[in-house]
């Protein structure tokens, strides 16, 4: 689903994002995030204990200039637990990234012809190969909930209820990146 050669990797995740036809959202993640070059370091045998640690302060500082981040807490080999939630209104923004633009998992754009296209970022092969390397397999669930009229998706799942839930069941980087494209009201 999510990457961009970036950073992070998400795994044992569930990202949900609800967007009405206004442009008001809520999206909230919770999870694993994995800083990829710092495992590479660390599984290099390149850090020793305290420059590890100093580097996984970096990280934390670095996730938690985002003060949509709830929660974000070590749990071993450059994974963080994170809890993460963003409020806001996509109309007013025009776009919204997360986690970051130089590490995007997830973007949401609006575009002048009055759609909103949500879409997840899709590693390169080498960056997959690299991702496959460290044994990490991105796994997860991404839905989107919305009364928006819904023109293109390539979820895996749609659940009938009021109002539709779109789900993407990720299980690795070899499937395709989550994309939506919704009409939105001005």
């Amino acid at each position: 689903m999510f990457l961009l050669a970036g950073c992070y990797l998400p795994s044992d995740f569930v990202a949900d994002l609800r967007i009405t036809p206004d442009g008001d959202y809520n999206f909230q993640y919770t999870g694993q995030l994995t800083y990829v070059p710092l495992l590479e370091k660390i599984r290099e045998g390149g850090l020793s204990q305290l420059e590890t640690a100093e580097q996984v302060k970096t990280v934390i500082a670095d996730l938690a200039r985002d003060k949509g981040f709830e929660e974000i807490s070590y749990v071993d080999s450059a994974t963080f637990r994170v809890r993460y939630k963003r409020v806001g209104n996509i109309l007013r923004e025009k776009s919204y990234t997360f986690v970051r633009i130089s590490a995007r998992l997830l973007s949401m754009e609006r575009r002048a012809d009055g759609t909103v296209v949500i879409f997840g970022d899709k590693p390169n092969t080498a960056d997959a190969q690299r991702i496959a390397a460290t044994g990490i397999v991105m796994r997860g669930q991404f839905r989107i909930q919305t009364e928006a009229d819904v023109v293109r998706h390539n979820a895996t799942e749609v659940m009938e209820v009021a109002p539709p839930v779109y789900v993407w069941r990720i299980d690795g980087v070899e499937q395709p990146s989550p994309q939506l494209i919704l009409s939105a009201r001005r």
